[in-house]
């Protein structure tokens, strides 16, 4: 009796980081949604849909929202490749927001009557410092690094799963 007990107790032990392992990959994934939609709301906050570049990070969030669904509701093989192609593209276009929206605010550092008179003469990390916290230009980059945080989230929820594993 001994030893069917410890048996059955190894067989259960066995399942719990097969149990733990699942419930981190809902955790990372809701933690994607919550901040995909977070960032739904700060682009919805500051109108931005002014040009058809302002409609890129709509439509990244729109895949990666969508992706995000399709795991939660049905784990399969085809929505772990979607939420992870869809973490991915979501990153690398986060990638280019941060560096398009501290290209504008380098470039009107100049401009800004706080700054215009030293801009030139400030030393480049002190540039980029002020350009990145928001001291110049209207670009925030909160928003591409959401955007950015939500895919790697949903990259690392779907990160080595295989069919029939959770």
């Amino acid at each position: 009796m001994t030893s069917t007990t410890n048996t059955t107790a190894t067989a259960a032990a066995g399942h719990e980081p097969a149990r733990l392992v699942s419930t981190y990959r809902s955790v990372l994934t809701w933690l994607g949604l919550g901040t995909a939609l977070g960032a739904v709301a700060e682009l919805a906050m500051l109108r931005h849909w002014q040009g058809p570049g302002q409609l890129v990070p709509w439509a990244l969030l729109a895949v990666l929202l969508a992706a995000a669904v399709a795991w939660l509701v049905r784990r399969r093989t085809w929505s772990a490749r979607a939420a992870r192609a869809a973490g991915a593209l979501a990153v690398l276009g986060s990638g280019y927001g941060l560096y398009e929206h501290l290209k504008g605010n380098l470039a009107a550092g100049a401009s800004d009557p706080r700054y215009a008179e030293v801009w030139a003469s400030m030393p480049a990390p002190a540039r980029w410092w002020a350009a990145g916290t928001g001291g110049t230009g209207e670009s925030p980059l909160l928003a591409p690094g959401m955007i950015g945080l939500a895919g790697a989230l949903l990259w690392l929820a779907t990160l080595r799963w295989r069919r029939g594993t959770d």
